[in-house]
């Protein structure tokens, strides 16, 4: 207790050792005046000096006292203040970066001082962040434009090739609207991306709960979903047991499932199987997907859930991503307080999301 206020009471210390030396000084100095005026009166006659002294000359002692202790004390604490001015002064140097160390304090202000590098400490941390998120909105940028820039040109290249060429067989015209919708289709789906992103990881997601039964939410998705997949067998396992009702987001969980299953698609072979598997245990939602990756596919596994990763297959029209399907994944499992596993074993991937529920 004593040691956080030792600065202070050091300062009290100092007043009041000024204290007893400005007293024994006044008193050193009314003793010597008092003999030397008796002193004079044993050779002169009394006179108006004398009757003054003897009438005023005790006050003026007493004021003369107390002027010189409190210019004293006043001396001591600006002596004091200004010292623990300059200890703050030099922490809020050391906070703005004018100052690269930080010098020692008193022993009694160590508080303040981790105090200070704390805040130091904290502020490095947040300008980390901050060159990280302004890096992120640069590479989001660069990369957008990017992706959009190839399938516009290939747009604009076919469109005036309609529009200037009068001798195409209707064939060709076929072909190229074609690739003109599969272009649109896929600037589609990367501004739903890249929106998507934007939305999860840099808004706060809000929590739309409700209660549903697993069942029938999975097996009304995988009816949807085979409308929609046409090259891939999707295969879907769940126990009579597991379909139980339960209380979550439904729309953040079908957001998850497409994720994984765009995902398995894009790096599977055509007329592959894509098993999932669903399972209740203890209060948590298990979602499995395996799928069979293709042979000439490398894809660190470590890097999928780092914002625009993708594999090697990544460029070819037809397979292509923004690289944030599973980084949305892994924002919306880490949101709804789940885990998000992903990695490849024996050529198959083994997609895991586990996610906690409330009945």
């Amino acid at each position: 207790m004593f040691k956080n206020k030792g600065y202070f009471i050091e300062t009290v210390v100092y007043q009041i050792i000024w204290i007893v030396a400005s007293s024994v000084i006044s008193i050193v100095i009314f003793e010597c005046v008092d003999i030397a005026v008796y002193n004079s009166l044993s050779s002169k006659r009394f006179n108006s000096l004398h009757s003054a002294y003897f009438r005023f000359g005790r006050y003026g002692i007493i004021i003369f006292f107390l002027l010189l202790m409190i210019c004293g004390l006043f001396y001591i604490q600006k002596r004091r203040h200004d010292k623990y001015n300059r200890y703050i002064r030099a922490g809020f140097l050391y906070l703005t970066r004018e100052g690269n160390d930080l010098i020692d304090f008193h022993e009694s202000l160590a508080l303040e001082r981790e105090m200070f590098v704390e805040l130091k400490n904290y502020n490095n941390e947040l300008m980390d962040k901050y060159e990280r998120e302004y890096q992120e909105k640069t590479d989001l940028l660069t990369y957008l434009a990017h992706d959009i820039k190839t399938p516009i040109a290939n747009m604009v290249g076919y469109i005036t090739l309609l529009n200037e060429e009068k001798e195409i067989s209707e064939q060709s015209k076929s072909k190229f609207i074609n690739i003109i919708y599969e272009n649109v289709q896929y600037l589609n789906q990367l501004t739903e991306e890249f929106f998507s992103y934007l939305k999860f990881s840099l808004n706060d997601i809000p929590l739309n709960l409700i209660t549903f039964n697993i069942g029938i939410f999975f097996k009304q998705w995988e009816d949807e979903k085979r409308i929609i997949i046409k090259h891939h067998k999707l295969k879907l396992k769940i126990a009579e047991k597991d379909c139980i009702d339960v209380k979550m987001d439904p729309q953040l969980l079908l957001r998850i499932l497409d994720n994984l299953t765009t995902n398995a698609i894009n790096y599977s072979s055509d007329g592959s199987e894509i098993e999932v598997n669903v399972e209740i245990a203890k209060d948590i939602l298990n979602i499995g997907i395996i799928n069979t990756i293709k042979s000439d596919v490398i894809i660190n596994w470590d890097m999928v859930k780092t914002k625009f990763y993708r594999g090697d297959l990544s460029r070819r029209r037809g397979g292509n991503g923004s690289g944030l399907g599973l980084t949305i994944v892994n924002e919306l499992v880490n949101h709804l307080g789940g885990d998000f596993e992903i990695n490849e074993s024996s050529g198959k991937v083994f997609a895991n999301v586990k996610l906690p529920y409330k009945k």
